[in-house]
């Protein structure tokens, strides 16, 4: 016998919706488990793989107590231990350079220059500033060296204040720019042009080093004398200041690369959206988890 027509709910019987209805209550549950945890493999940390950082990725440093990784859609930090964090304030602000002052982090890009006073966790805008691209940053004490393709080179000696336009030369830098710690005159730079370059009277004037063309990235450790240039073409090393450069064999994807505050040479590639970093050991190259 069957029920009559005002005790159905969407054409089923009590004794049907009895069964039915506990049924489609689970299959919700899983649904929604399943929901949330797609959306959290793109939580701010992760135990395997790096943060989003989008189609590009443009620079990676060692600032602080953190290593830290910019590109077009975003940037993420990783602390001495742990793993990654996404850095929210910098969603979508393309950062293509890092640098360190003595109070702030900085991170440069499409979007202007952003300052952080508590360790890289937050950014906010650097109002005042006389352009509204950067392409490539460094800095080393209260001196921040900033490149525009709207202007060349800027200087800033009080910290990132103030800036100063220093030279025409810097229009197709890109990267994070690697500032000598005892002598803020001496800088290397990523020219697109003209390879790895460098200034010695404080951005005046850029002299090429010697490296391939179409440079990405550059990479020096404390010294001055270990230099890792990052092309379209791939990466070189130069043991000695750059008077000679060598092929390197890095990572696939590798387009950023920094050296530690321990000397370790740490370079960052591109899977899919996420920056995955990797630091040399010998030969071999290890991923940082």
């Amino acid at each position: 016998m069957t029920e009559p027509a005002d005790k159905r709910i969407l054409g089923l019987s009590p004794r049907a919706r009895r069964f039915v209805f506990p049924f489609l209550a689970i299959a919700a549950v899983i649904i929604a488990i399943g929901y949330f945890s797609s959306k959290g493999s793109d939580d701010s940390s992760g135990s395997g793989t790096g943060p989003v950082v989008g189609g590009d990725l443009h620079a990676v440093d060692d600032l602080g107590s953190r290593l830290f990784v910019g590109g077009h859609d975003g940037a993420g930090y990783r602390a001495r231990v742990g793993g990654w964090t996404q850095i929210d304030t910098l969603e979508e602000k393309d950062v293509m350079g890092w640098a360190a002052t003595g109070t702030m982090i900085l991170a440069g890009g499409h979007a202007g220059l952003y300052a952080s006073t508590d360790d890289g966790s937050t950014f906010g805008l650097v109002d005042g500033l006389p352009v509204a691209d950067v392409h490539a940053l460094g800095a080393s004490g209260d001196v921040v060296y900033l490149a525009s393709p709207e202007t060349g080179t800027l200087v800033s000696t009080d910290g990132g204040k103030t800036f100063e336009p220093r030279s025409p030369a810097g229009q197709e830098f890109m990267g994070t720019i690697w500032v000598d710690r005892t002598d803020a005159d001496v800088a290397v730079a990523s020219s697109m042009r003209e390879g790895a370059v460098r200034t010695t009277d404080g951005g005046a004037s850029w002299t090429p080093l010697g490296s391939a063309s179409g440079s990405m990235a550059v990479a020096v450790d404390k010294t001055g004398s270990r230099l890792l240039a990052i092309g379209m073409d791939g990466a070189q090393l130069s043991t000695d200041g750059g008077m000679s450069w060598a092929a390197l064999d890095v990572p696939g994807g590798t387009s950023a690369g920094s050296y530690t505050s321990t000397g370790h040479l740490v370079v960052a590639a591109l899977d899919g959206t996420r920056a995955i970093l990797y630091k040399q050991d010998g030969s071999t190259w290890d991923p940082i988890t």
